[in-house]
């Protein structure tokens, strides 16, 4: 089976996708080029996930610089207060092993900095600002 990635949102603070797929799976999920306002720039973290894993195997999504998310099971990611966004750099790579009977899953990635589309994050608190575009 492969992967079936359909893209929800994709607006000036972040990116939703609905994905569904199988066992040994190995493909580029998130392309940071293809995303609205990209920049050569552009940084994105993965804010939440809701998953369903069947079978024994596991899920991972994975950053270019080799951050990543490994889920198993029937869970999410990023709501609660100990789980904190998961920050990485280049594109998100989606990989399951052989003991994933099949997968579906929600994910939501915060669009963090290097976006050409007037917000930015002061990475100091979370919050966003709108920059005059004007002023810049």
């Amino acid at each position: 089976m492969t992967i079936s990635s359909t893209n929800l949102v994709d607006d000036n603070f972040k990116v939703i996708n609905k994905i569904t797929g199988a066992r040994n799976e190995d493909e580029k999920l998130i392309e940071l080029d293809n995303l609205k306002g990209s920049t050569n720039e552009s940084e994105i973290s993965i804010a939440n996930v809701y998953y369903e894993v069947e079978g024994t195997g596991t899920v991972k999504l994975q950053f270019d610089n080799e951050e990543e998310l490994s889920m198993v099971g029937i869970d999410n990611y990023g709501l609660k207060p100990t789980e904190t966004k998961i920050k990485g750099t280049g594109d998100i790579k989606i990989t399951t092993d052989n003991f994933v009977d099949k997968f579906s899953l929600m994910l939501e990635c915060h669009k963090e900095t290097g976006f050409s589309n007037g917000w930015y994050s002061n990475n100091t608190n979370n919050s966003w600002h709108i920059r005059c575009k004007v002023c810049n």
